[in-house]
């Protein structure tokens, strides 16, 4: 009866905001840069995110780990790389359709792979001299690997008046000037394909208002590498403002599309993008990218999607994400489909005060937010809905010493981490809070999954086995009804479940903080304080697994 009372408001009552802090519990284990993440709509967030937190100007304050994120934002792993007794940073973090994770060692100058058990087993960098360059890697679908190299070949600049602070100094006449090399290889990572800039574009092509050294000049700073689905690739070259796409069979450019040497007319767009990152092609008539804006008039950061027609040239921007049009990027930065249709959109490099990273619906409404320190960035942050492989996360079990309770990892480590920064497998439980354990997983730490305490005076009513018999079904009651100050819910489990509790009032809109714990099976209660919400009709709902239970609740 109530959830047919409640079916036109269904999209609203369901909308919970939570705001999550999910490092704020690990930093005194590990020095991890806090990261601040705000929840605009549970329902709509999913999956696991992959990032890279890291700053490349002093002080270095923390450390630079990989971490695994979970839908919340919680962190459920993390690796530190290291050369030395030096940090060492790592970036690109992130998926390969093969099933394993590469990242990119900034020290040790190539590309690495891990398999699920987050162990090191391959790596690859490019061949016939030239230096693998950092920003993209790509695993294809049939197993073969696109990476960037850099080739440096000396040239007479004197004739270009571009360099310096003013970008008015002449350069140098045996300049050092760097330009991107792609190479293709074949899974036993044979060298099958390779292209260089060096021989396709003139020294000119490049905006004057990146050049800086006279003598050492990085010319075209590739970003990105995608192969299309006809078998051609496309680049983005960020020094360029330009997206290249190349005839795979030829190495002759097909079109370029924005920068010095546009061939397109813009449709919808009279920005057009600079500094770019990202090109990926998302359907077969079109491409997202990142605009950093940098150099657009005004200065403005944009997730972008064109429709190219590419036999008559036009680009029709049919898809635009502007955060704050008083915000641009000076680096770096992603823009993703997820495969849930929304979008996430890592800014980089920006100012203090702005979030690092959003996801968004279609409608361009926010689900995420994520806020580094000043001065730190992912290079690309990564949503991926499910994982390919099993995390084998740690339990949690909930005893009772004497008059006192104790939260118990499983044993069998060799290291314990807990949120709190105990070290022991097994740590009191003091205070409310959110528990949960690290262990050594593979190169790395994997969390168990969060346990939230709110009553300390009994914590394991939501671990413990109770001795009565199963529930057959999941169901509630919530009493007295009509309430005052408080009211009580008594809930029966037919297995241990994840149970997310929320309270709406008429409109749909959440008035209380929602709870979301892990509880056995069999019966459990709990109260919930309501003495500051207004007389009114409310609405109480509960979510397990799959299985939604409303109750309509009378504030006197």
């Amino acid at each position: 009866m109530i959830m047919k009372e409640l079916s036109k408001i269904n999209k609203l009552i369901f909308v919970c905001l939570l705001i999550v802090f999910g490092f704020t519990s690990t930093t005194t284990a590990q020095n991890f840069p806090p990261l601040s993440v705000v929840i605009h709509d549970s329902a709509a967030t999913q999956g696991y995110y992959f990032i890279i937190p890291y700053t490349s100007t002093a002080p270095y304050i923390y450390d630079h780990p990989q971490l695994i994120l979970d839908k919340f934002g919680r962190m459920i792993f993390y690796r530190f790389s290291r050369a030395g007794a030096n940090p060492n940073t790592t970036i690109d973090f992130k998926l390969q359709p093969n099933g394993l994770m590469s990242y990119f060692d900034i020290n040790r100058g190539r590309y690495y792979l891990m398999d699920s058990s987050f162990m090191v087993v391959d790596s690859i960098s490019c061949t016939n001299g030239f230096v693998t360059d950092q920003h993209d890697m790509q695993v294809l679908l049939d197993g073969n690997y696109l990476l960037f190299g850099t080739e440096t070949r000396i040239m007479n600049l004197t004739s270009y008046a571009w360099f310096g602070f003013n970008h008015t100094l002449p350069g140098s006449a045996n300049a050092e000037v760097l330009g991107v090399v792609i190479q293709e290889f074949n899974q036993n990572k044979e060298l099958i394909w390779e292209w260089k800039s060096h021989d396709h574009y003139s020294f000119a092509d490049v905006n004057p208002v990146w050049l800086f050294s006279p003598s050492k000049v990085d010319w075209t700073h590739a970003n990105a590498v995608e192969k299309d689905m006809d078998g051609n690739v496309l680049i983005s070259l960020r020094h360029f403002n330009e997206i290249t796409k190349i005839d795979y069979s030829t190495g002759n450019i097909l079109w370029r599309l924005g920068g010095k040497q546009n061939q397109f007319t813009f449709l919808n767009d009279p920005l057009r993008f600079t500094g770019q990152h990202d090109v990926r092609r998302v359907s077969d008539t079109s491409i997202s990218l990142y605009d950093n804006g940098q150099y657009t008039n005004p200065p403005m950061s944009r997730g972008l999607e064109y429709a190219l027609d590419e036999t008559n040239k036009t680009a029709n921007l049919v898809w635009e994400y502007i955060y704050d049009s008083s915000m641009s990027s000076i680096a770096c930065g992603n823009h993703q489909y997820i495969e849930n249709t929304n979008h996430l959109v890592d800014f980089g490099y920006v100012s203090a005060g702005f979030p690092w990273m959003v996801v968004v619906k279609p409608d361009k409404s926010k689900v995420m937010e994520m806020f580094f320190p000043n001065n730190y960035i992912s290079y690309r942050a990564f949503n991926y809905p499910t994982l390919p492989w099993q995390l084998n996360r740690p339990t949690i079990n909930c005893e009772q010493i004497g008059d006192s309770y104790y939260l118990v990892a499983e044993p069998g480590y060799s290291e314990y981490r807990w949120t709190n920064g105990g070290t022991t497998q097994s740590i009191p439980i003091t205070e409310p809070g959110s528990y949960g354990v690290f262990v050594p997983y593979g190169s790395g730490f994997l969390c168990s999954e969060f346990i939230e305490v709110s009553d300390i005076s009994n914590p394991c009513l939501y671990l413990s086995e109770p001795d009565h018999n199963l529930p057959k079904e999941f169901s509630f009651t919530c009493f007295p009804n009509p309430a005052t100050n408080q009211i009580n819910v008594k809930i029966s489990l037919p297995s241990k479940t994840k149970l997310q509790i929320c309270l709406y009032n008429m409109m749909g809109t959440e008035v209380l903080k929602p709870l979301e714990r892990l509880y056995a099976y069999g019966e459990h209660g709990l109260s919930m304080d309501i003495s500051a919400l207004k007389p009114g009709i409310y609405y109480l709902v509960l979510t397990a697994d799959n299985t939604r239970n409303v109750k309509k609740l009378i504030i006197q």
